[in-house]
């Protein structure tokens, strides 16, 4: 900072212990550097230096001030890089809403990488349900949110960077069990066990109206979360429709993933954030995505 070259001089003169070698070790004229000195003293209300016809000597406060200068630089200059840092979004404080689901997609990885590069962001994560998520994000308790669905929020933007492919759920002992695919003209009828909507509107709704159009599913129980619905299909209750790698990868053994034989559900994964954010971290992670992660066919 320009403000302390003043000091910056000052330390020059006690370290080369002479005016002229001090002056042209800092690229100015001796005249100049005195006159630098003079004022800072007069800033201070203090004598740093006592000069005398053959040289000078440090006064017991120009020896604190030679002591304890050099850290006050470093301090200053480190401020002086957290300050630019924050400004340029290379530091600060990044907090993402992960969603039940998405918390097992590319995102974790990407966040890893993104965390790798940016060491000075504190990335924190918390997980939980898309309508959850964007209730956060409008109060300004998160940065950044990933959802499932497609959303139409005035306050908030999207990104899309993925869709997720549905499958059916069905226990093994089930008919459909032993196919290869299936057709939604397979389930329209069967007991069907989903999770609460109020979870995730636009994504049940998303779903509901692929597979059963106008009509209604027949709806035999509602549960909090996909490893929910899983136990109810599991224990006979009815089948389901979620999403084909997580269901795969948390399925039990008794429950077999069935894709759909065409047209398969897909729904949206997307990055949301509130629209007029300026927040310099959150503007270096999406800067950050786009460079390296194209974006999917709409």
């Amino acid at each position: 900072m320009d403000d302390l070259r003043r000091v910056r001089y000052f330390l020059a003169v006690a370290e080369h212990k002479h005016f002229g070698r001090a002056a042209d070790a800092l690229h100015i004229t001796q005249p100049a550097l005195s006159q630098q000195i003079k004022a800072l003293e007069r800033e201070l209300g203090v004598e740093l230096i006592t000069r005398n016809g053959r040289g000078f000597a440090l006064t017991p406060a120009g020896l604190a001030l030679y002591e304890g200068g050099p850290q006050m630089l470093t301090a200053a200059a480190e401020l002086e890089r957290v300050i630019r840092a924050r400004a340029a979004g290379r530091s600060g404080e990044l907090k993402v809403a992960l969603t039940r689901s998405g918390s097992d997609s590319a995102i974790s990885r990407r966040l890893r990488a993104f965390r790798n590069e940016f060491p000075d962001i504190a990335v924190s994560t918390i997980t939980g349900w898309t309508s959850w998520n964007l209730e956060l994000l409008e109060s300004g308790a998160i940065d950044i949110a990933l959802i499932r669905g497609n959303i139409e929020y005035p306050k908030i933007q999207t990104q899309l960077i993925g869709r997720e492919e549905a499958a059916v759920t069905v226990p093994r002992e089930h008919p459909l069990a032993e196919r290869t695919t299936v057709d939604f003209t397979d389930i329209i009828n069967e007991p069907i066990v989903l999770w609460a909507r109020e979870s995730g509107p636009e994504y049940y709704d998303e779903l509901i109206s692929h597979i059963w159009g106008t009509g209604t599913p027949n709806l035999v129980a509602v549960e909090s979360d996909a490893e929910q619905v899983l136990d109810s299909v599991s224990s006979g209750v009815g089948i389901s429709v979620l999403d084909r790698k997580r269901a795969t990868r948390i399925a039990h053994e008794n429950i077999a993933v069935i894709p759909f034989r065409e047209n398969p559900p897909k729904i949206a994964i997307q990055l949301a954030w509130l629209r007029n954010s300026q927040a310099p971290a959150l503007t270096q992670f999406l800067s950050w995505w786009r460079r390296d992660t194209p974006t999917p066919d709409r």
